[in-house]
């Protein structure tokens, strides 16, 4: 009897529960405490406040250090980050939905 497997695998990121300070995101970043309070005055990132100061998540770490590589490898400008980070979202959600309606199909095709 030949019986066939089929093993789906799905990646996803790893995401984490720790934050950081201001100091430790410039830090992490490689980007001044004030660019980093420039990039979230103009929304760019969030932060958020936690007792009286604020927090960064290691997802906008992230996003901090491809702000920075954007910049300053690329010589692209900050309007040109925000619509590079806005297309990058975008392009999740799209692969996310994706993964989504593929494990349904595979969900469909797996019931008896």
């Amino acid at each position: 009897m030949d019986e066939q497997y089929v093993t789906h695998i799905v990646l996803q990121r790893y995401r984490s529960s720790s934050s950081f300070s201001e100091r430790e995101a410039a830090a992490a970043s490689r980007l001044r405490i004030s660019a980093i309070r420039h990039l979230r005055a103009l929304g760019l990132i969030e932060g958020e406040e936690t007792g009286g100061e604020l927090r960064y998540s290691e997802e906008e770490v992230i996003q901090l250090r491809q702000i920075r590589r954007l910049q300053r490898d690329l010589g692209v400008n900050l309007a040109g980050v925000e619509v590079i980070l806005h297309l990058l979202k975008r392009l999740e959600a799209e692969h996310q939905e994706l993964e989504r309606e593929r494990n349904q199909a595979y969900r469909r095709d797996k019931s008896p």
